[in-house]
């Protein structure tokens, strides 16, 4: 089809390079082939049996996109559901949290809001053993009870005799478990308790219970190193604190020694 116009169109162009009446205009070849494609583009336009490739090609591209599109909106939005037993899961973990909390706390209180000591299921209970030592495996040394205080204010000495005092918290006392810790053999004994995964717990009136505190003392029997020279005899301790309210309310205590999953009970009242 280009073929056929392109005389017309040479002859149109040689027709107004030669109109006029004084000045002939010359054109360099490439305004002549801008022309010449410029006319050949309008023919094309305007010719009803000339198909743009390109432009369908782009129109179809088109259409296929927002097709893609309507169907995106059109298809339903699905939730992901938790199973059931996930959740029933969840919500026995939180309750056991918080029964635990109830009644394990670093404090011993009075009040009828206490929680009552869970009963032992996995562990091994044997009230028999009085001796921590022998609990934890430690030769050649004894832990025996000795005694408890309730105070405000707890002294103790360092390793350079300087004097230490543990003072409780407002609204509460101290309560000092007291245990002779001795070396029943002939020679010296380095005892270090530090690295021994016990856990102490103090059940008052059978009902109430707490842990003991963190402290700095030397004698503390959750973290004590020392060493005994034969038939030596040092003090141990392990510190709580009690309400003021609970001081006379006393009616038993019992020390709970849970080591290697054995749990062992020393009677203190």
């Amino acid at each position: 089809m280009l073929k056929r116009f392109l005389p017309l169109v040479l002859l149109f162009l040689a027709c107004l390079m030669l109109t006029g009446c004084t000045e002939v205009i010359d054109l360099t070849e490439n305004e002549t082939r801008l022309i010449a494609e410029y006319a050949g583009e309008m023919l094309l336009k305007y010719n009803p049996n000339y198909n743009d490739k390109l432009s369908e090609g782009d129109k179809i591209e088109t259409e296929m996109e927002e097709e893609a599109l309507e169907d995106e909106m059109n298809e339903p939005q699905t939730t992901e559901a938790l199973p059931e037993e996930n959740l029933g899961d969840t919500e026995a973990t939180t309750e056991a949290d918080t029964q635990e909390d109830n009644f394990v706390d670093s404090n011993i209180d009075g009040s009828d809001e206490d929680g009552v000591v869970d009963e032992q299921t996995s562990e091994e209970v044997s009230a028999g053993v009085s001796d921590i030592a022998q609990i934890l495996g430690v030769e050649g040394v004894s832990i025996t009870y000795k005694d408890y205080v309730v105070t405000d204010h707890y002294p103790a000495t360092d390793e350079e005799g300087q004097f230490l005092s543990l003072d409780a918290a407002e609204g509460y006392q101290l309560l000092v478990l007291r245990f002779d810790v001795s070396n029943g053999t002939q020679d010296d004994i380095n005892v270090s308790l530090l690295d021994k995964d016990v856990d102490y717990k103090l059940v008052c009136n059978s009902k109430n219970a707490a842990k003991p505190m963190l402290t700095i003392l030397l004698n503390d029997l959750g973290t004590m190193q020392t060493t005994l020279s034969n038939g030596e005899t040092q003090e141990g301790v392990l510190v709580f604190q009690i309400s003021e309210d609970m001081k006379s309310k006393l009616q038993s205590m019992d020390l709970k020694v849970n080591y290697n999953n054995q749990e062992n009970i020393i009677t203190i009242l």
